[in-house]
């Protein structure tokens, strides 16, 4: 009997989002196709010194999951039949649903009531929110818009990014004045990955304005002031809970930082975490750290 193995679709990287594995055997002059379960990525949580609690499997094109304020939710976006975004139970995984068809990019409010994502609309990208239970209509906010970021739950706005001639900036929405507003505006740059302090009183992001990904914090509202965080790379940081911290990845190796944020910025040398290995490519943030600070939620390519 001779064994033949076909590799059909299988992804060059784990961030593609299909995969079948079939093998054909061929005996007696007759062939059949015997098709393997679908590759999917694994869940788990990270703690700071990278141990390592599996949550379970999620589908190939899981991208960018987002854990609820109050800890009980997960939300993610995913491509096996288009684009939709799905809820979950967390950390269990067990309950899954569908809760929106032709979007992507979903965003928890601090209530943990609403989710932001992106859909189309006239043929353009742009920013909705509906509530999470599927109850309700979707409420279109702002036009155009490329993915919801963070709340500034003091200033009742929310962060969010454009696309504009190739670059990305960082612009705000206003849910009480219903009104969007750029916040990051640098031509000829890409800014992303906006995450608010604890205290509201900073706005960490990743700008290519130096010729690659840096960490620069800034005062929220801007003042003109800006401080540069890390010069070896770096992108997608998220604050500590104490504001003390600020994590940051560099290709797919967790870092930590420590901040002083008095009337300046100033940032120590950062720290190597045991955390690696986990998928990361340079467009949206795909971990999340948990509300106490204690774990990284993260996506792992399939064993």
């Amino acid at each position: 009997m001779q064994h033949i193995c076909i590799l059909c679709a299988v992804p060059n990287a784990p961030f593609m989002r299909s995969a079948l594995l079939a093998t054909l055997i061929v005996a007696s002059g007759a062939a059949a196709w015997l098709q393997r379960p679908t590759l999917q990525l694994q869940a788990a949580l990270i703690d700071l010194q990278g141990n390592r609690q599996n949550l379970g499997a999620l589908p190939i094109s899981t991208f960018a999951p987002r854990i609820s304020p109050d800890g009980k939710q997960l939300t993610f976006d995913t491509q096996e039949n288009g684009p939709e975004v799905w809820v979950s139970d967390f950390p269990s995984l067990q309950s899954r649903r569908k809760l929106l068809s032709d979007a992507q990019y979903p965003m928890w409010s601090t209530d943990s009531e609403r989710i932001f994502y992106i859909g189309l609309h006239n043929g353009q990208q742009v920013l909705y929110w509906r509530r999470a239970d599927g109850t309700g209509a979707a409420e279109l906010l702002t036009e155009p818009a490329r993915a919801p970021e963070h709340w500034i739950p003091k200033l009742g706005s929310i962060t969010f990014i454009t696309l504009n001639n190739g670059d990305y900036d960082i612009w705000s929405y206003s849910i009480a004045d219903k009104k969007a507003s750029p916040l990051i505006v640098l031509p000829g740059s890409s800014q992303h990955s906006s995450r608010i302090s604890p205290d509201q009183r900073w706005i960490a992001y990743a700008t290519n304005e130096t010729g690659r990904f840096e960490v620069f914090v800034q005062p929220i509202p801007p003042t003109g002031a800006k401080f540069q965080i890390t010069r070896d790379g770096g992108e997608h940081p998220v604050w500590s809970p104490d504001g003390g911290t600020i994590y940051f990845n560099r290709n797919d190796r967790l870092f930590s930082v420590p901040v002083k944020t008095d009337s300046v910025v100033t940032g120590g040398s950062p720290t190597s975490l045991p955390i690696t290995g986990f998928i990361q490519d340079i467009g949206r943030r795909q971990f999340d750290i948990t509300s106490d600070g204690k774990k990284f939620l993260m996506l792992f390519p399939p064993q």
